[in-house]
C-alpha cells in the first residue's frame, strides 16, 4: 500500500514526463522527415494552395512512358519523372482557373467531339487504330465501342480489351481538356485586345527599317591592363541585373568527380581471349554447345533470305562460307558479334494472301464459296466478317507449320477453310493465295554477342581509390584543390529539387537528394548508379536560396567579360568623343571602314554587331535621319552611325493590321511555354519530389 500510495503521489510528475517525452518524439520525427505528422505526407508538389499528389504523378509518368513506347522513342525516367510533375501541375493549376471561371465540358460537347461530323482529330486517329486492331477495314466509332464493351463479339481477349478501354478513357480525358483549353484560348484572347498606340508603336517597329551607315572600333582590342578593372565592377554589374538571376528554388552548387566504370586494359585481353575460343569452338563443334554454357554470350537465330540480312558483313559471311563456319563479324567498342552458319535450303519468300476471320456462328464454307465466284472483300466486309489482303513471310519462326505447308501448296487463286484448335477453341478462317514468290535460297544462322564488362576486381579498383580520396580531402575545399595531382578532375554543377540529373551522370536523382539535405562544405561517400556504370562523390561548394550570386560557376565568367568589355566600351567611347565631324573621319580613326545596313527593330541580329545589342539598337531607332551619332558605347564595342533613311516600303499604317501583330508578338497566350509561368505568377513551387526517391546507398 504504501508504495502505491508513492505511485499516486507522483501521478502529476509521471503525466508531465510522459508527455514531454511523447512531444519530444513528434517534434523530433517532424524535424527530421517532416512527412510524418503536420504535413502532407502524399504531396509531391504544391504552389498556392494547389497539390500533385503521388497517385496523379504516378498515373502522368505512366502516361508518359506509354506515349514513348508507343513512338519508338525513349528518355531517362528520371526525364519522364520531371516531364510528369510539369505535366501535372499544369494541368491542376488550369483546373483551378476552369473552375474559376465556369468553364466545363458537356455530354453532348464531349459526344459531338469524339463521334459527330467533325470529331477531333484526336479522336479520328484512335478510331482508326482501334478499328483496324480489332480488324475492321475501315474506321467505325460506333464498332470500336461496342468492342470495347462486348470484347467476346469481336474475339478480343479480356486483357486487349481492358487495354482498349484505358485508350479510350484517356483519350476522352484529353479531348474534354483540349475542349476546356479552346474555351479558355478564346476567353483569354477576347480580354486580351489592342488600341492604337499599341498598333501604331507595331508599325513603327516592323514596318519601318531604317537605312544606316556607320562604322565600328571592337573594344576587344584595347588591352585588360588599359583599364581600371576590378571585382567591384562585376558587383555592379550583377548588381543591375540582379532580378534575372533570380532561382525558383532552393539551389546546391556542387563540385563532383566522376568516374566512369569501364573495363581495364587486363579484362579486355581476357575478352579477346574468351571470343577467340568461342569462335574456334563453333566451328569445330555442332550447334552452339561452344557457348550456351557461358551467359555472357547472347544468342539469337534467324532463318532468312540473304536480301533480309541487313549487316553486310554478316550477309556476306552467311552467303559465301559453308555450313557449320564460324567467325568474328563486327567488333565495336566492348562489344563483339559472331556469327555461325547452321544451315542452308531454299523456302518460299513471301506469298500475297487474302484472308478473311468471321464471327462465331458464321459459315466459314459460304464465305469461301462467295470469294471463289469473285465476291470482293468490300462487299464481304460487316461487323461480322473481316477480311483484308496482303504480303506475307512463309519463313517467320512463329508460323505454324500445318498453316505453313498448307498456304505454301494452295493452288493459286482458290480459297480455302483452314481449321484449327486454340485453347480448346476451334475456330475457322479463309485464306486464299493470290500470289506466291518462286523459290530463293534460305539460310539458317545465329548470331552471337558478347559484351566485355568490367571485371569486379577493376570495380573494386575505382571504387578504392576513389574512396581513399574522399577519406583524405573531406572539406569541399580539399575535394577541388587536390583533385588533380590524384588524377581526377573536378567538375561544376547546380542542382535543385526540379534538376533530371547531375551533369552527365544519368540516375543522379539519389544523389541530388543527398546534397539537398547535406549543408555547405560537406563531401558525400563514394556513390555507384544503380547500372553500374560510374562512380561519383561530390562536394557542396555553395547553398543559394532566392538569388544566384554574383560569383556562381554558372554565371561570374559572362558577367565579368560582359563588364570588362562595357568598361572598355565607354573608355574608348570617351577617348574618340568628337574625334572627327563625319563617319568617314571616325572610320579613318578608328582604323576601319564605312558600312550599310538595314536595322528593324524586330529583327534581334543588329547589322554585323550581334545580338543583344540593346543599347545600339535603341540609339539607331530613335535617332533622326541625316544626324552623325556617337562614338556609342555597345556591348563590346563603339560605333559612329548616321541613319541616311526611314524606309516603309510604301507600307500603310492598318490599327486592325498591325493590332493583331501586337496581339501575336505579346499576346499572354502566344506560347504555351509562357502559360505555367504565368499560372504560377510571384508564387514559389515547393518540389517535393526528392522526398520520394530513395536515399543513395554507398
Amino acid at each position: 500500500m504504501a508504495t502505491l500510495e508513492k505511485i499516486r503521489s507522483k501521478s502529476v510528475l509521471l503525466f508531465v514526463v510522459i508527455i514531454v517525452a511523447l512531444l519530444a518524439f513528434i517534434l523530433g520525427d517532424f524535424m527530421t522527415s517532416g512527412s510524418t505528422y503536420f504535413s502532407d505526407p502524399t504531396t509531391v508538389a504544391k504552389v498556392d494552395g494547389v497539390k500533385v499528389e503521388y497517385q496523379d504523378y504516378q498515373r502522368q509518368i505512366s502516361q508518359l512512358n506509354d506515349q514513348l513506347q508507343n513512338t519508338g522513342r525513349s528518355a531517362s525516367a528520371d526525364a519522364i519523372a520531371s516531364q510528369a510533375l510539369q505535366n501535372e501541375l499544369s494541368r491542376k493549376l488550369m483546373d483551378r482557373e476552369y473552375a474559376r471561371l465556369g468553364i466545363h465540358v458537356t455530354d453532348n460537347e464531349l459526344r459531338d467531339a469524339m463521334f459527330g461530323a467533325n470529331a477531333v482529330p484526336q479522336a479520328q486517329q484512335m478510331v482508326a487504330y482501334l478499328s483496324q486492331a480489332i480488324g475492321l477495314s475501315t474506321p467505325d466509332a460506333a464498332a470500336v465501342a461496342n468492342a470495347i464493351q462486348n470484347p467476346a463479339t469481336y474475339g478480343i481477349t479480356a486483357d486487349d480489351a481492358a487495354q482498349m478501354r484505358t485508350l479510350w478513357q484517356q483519350m476522352e480525358t484529353g479531348i474534354e481538356e483540349g475542349l476546356k483549353d479552346a474555351k479558355f484560348q478564346s476567353l483569354m484572347s477576347g480580354l486580351f485586345t489592342y488600341n492604337n498606340l499599341d498598333a501604331r508603336e507595331t508599325y513603327n517597329d516592323v514596318a519601318a527599317t531604317a537605312m544606316v551607315s556607320y562604322t565600328v572600333l571592337d573594344a576587344a582590342g584595347l588591352p585588360n591592363d588599359s583599364i581600371e578593372f576590378s571585382d567591384a565592377d562585376v558587383r555592379a554589374l550583377y548588381a543591375s541585373r540582379r532580378e534575372e538571376f533570380a532561382i525558383s528554388e532552393p539551389k546546391r552548387q556542387i563540385d563532383y568527380i566522376y568516374v566512369p566504370i569501364e573495363p581495364s586494359v587486363a579484362d579486355k585481353e581476357l575478352a579477346d581471349n574468351t571470343v577467340a575460343e568461342a569462335v574456334t569452338g563453333l566451328a569445330n563443334t555442332e550447334g552452339l554447345s561452344a557457348v550456351t554454357t557461358n551467359p555472357r554470350f547472347i544468342t539469337n537465330t534467324a532463318r532468312t533470305s540473304a536480301s533480309d540480312i541487313r549487316m553486310p558483313q554478316l550477309r556476306e559471311f552467311v552467303t559465301g562460307d559453308s555450313v557449320g563456319a564460324a567467325r568474328l563479324i563486327t567488333r565495336t567498342g566492348n562489344d563483339y558479334t559472331i556469327a555461325k552458319i547452321l544451315g542452308k535450303d531454299t523456302g518460299i519468300d513471301s506469298i500475297e494472301v487474302t484472308a478473311v476471320r468471321m464471327a462465331p456462328g458464321i459459315n466459314a464454307q459460304a464465305i469461301a464459296d462467295a470469294l471463289a465466284a469473285g465476291t470482293s472483300l468490300e462487299e464481304l466486309n460487316s461487323d461480322s466478317v473481316q477480311g483484308m489482303q496482303q504480303w506475307v513471310s512463309l519463313e517467320l519462326p512463329d508460323i505454324d507449320s500445318r498453316l505453313h505447308d498448307a498456304l505454301a501448296t494452295a493452288a493459286i487463286g482458290t480459297p480455302f477453310v483452314y481449321t484449327d484448335t486454340v485453347q480448346g477453341t476451334e475456330y475457322s478462317m479463309v485464306y486464299r493465295v493470290d500470289n506466291r514468290h518462286a523459290p530463293v535460297p534460305f539460310y539458317d544462322y545465329a548470331v552471337i554477342t558478347y559484351t566485355v564488362d568490367p571485371s569486379a576486381e577493376t570495380i573494386s579498383d575505382l571504387s578504392g581509390k576513389l574512396r581513399a580520396y574522399v577519406s583524405n580531402n573531406s572539406s569541399a575545399a580539399d575535394f577541388r584543390a587536390n583533385a588533380a595531382e590524384n588524377g581526377y578532375s573536378v567538375l561544376s554543377d547546380e542542382v535543385g529539387a526540379s534538376s533530371v540529373q547531375i551533369g552527365r551522370a544519368e540516375g543522379s536523382r539519389p544523389f541530388i537528394k543527398w546534397a539537398m539535405e547535406n549543408g555547405e562544405g560537406k563531401v558525400s561517400p563514394v556513390f555507384q548508379d544503380d547500372r553500374q556504370s560510374y562512380l561519383l562523390a561530390l562536394a557542396v561548394a555553395d547553398i543559394y536560396e532566392d538569388y544566384r550570386p554574383y560569383n556562381s560557376p554558372l554565371i561570374y565568367t559572362g558577367l565579368q567579360e560582359y563588364a570588362r568589355n562595357a568598361k572598355k566600351a565607354k573608355t574608348l567611347a570617351e577617348r574618340y568623343a568628337g574625334a572627327a565631324n563625319d563617319l568617314q573621319g571616325y572610320a579613318a580613326a578608328f582604323g576601319s571602314e564605312v558600312r550599310n545596313g538595314s536595322v528593324n527593330i524586330s529583327n534581334p541580329m543588329l547589322l554585323t554587331l550581334g545580338y543583344a545589342q540593346s543599347e545600339l539598337m535603341g540609339a539607331m531607332t530613335a535617332a533622326a535621319p541625316g544626324t552623325l551619332t556617337g562614338p556609342v558605347a555597345g556591348q563590346n564595342n563603339i560605333v559612329v552611325f548616321q541613319v541616311d533613311e526611314i524606309n516603309t516600303e510604301n507600307r500603310p499604317f492598318s490599327e486592325e493590321q498591325y493590332g493583331m501583330q501586337f496581339l501575336r508578338s505579346y499576346g499572354p497566350l502566344r506560347s504555351p511555354n509562357l502559360l505555367l509561368p504565368l499560372l504560377i505568377g510571384k508564387n514559389k513551387v515547393e518540389n517535393r519530389s526528392l522526398n520520394f526517391v530513395s536515399a543513395p546507398a554507398e
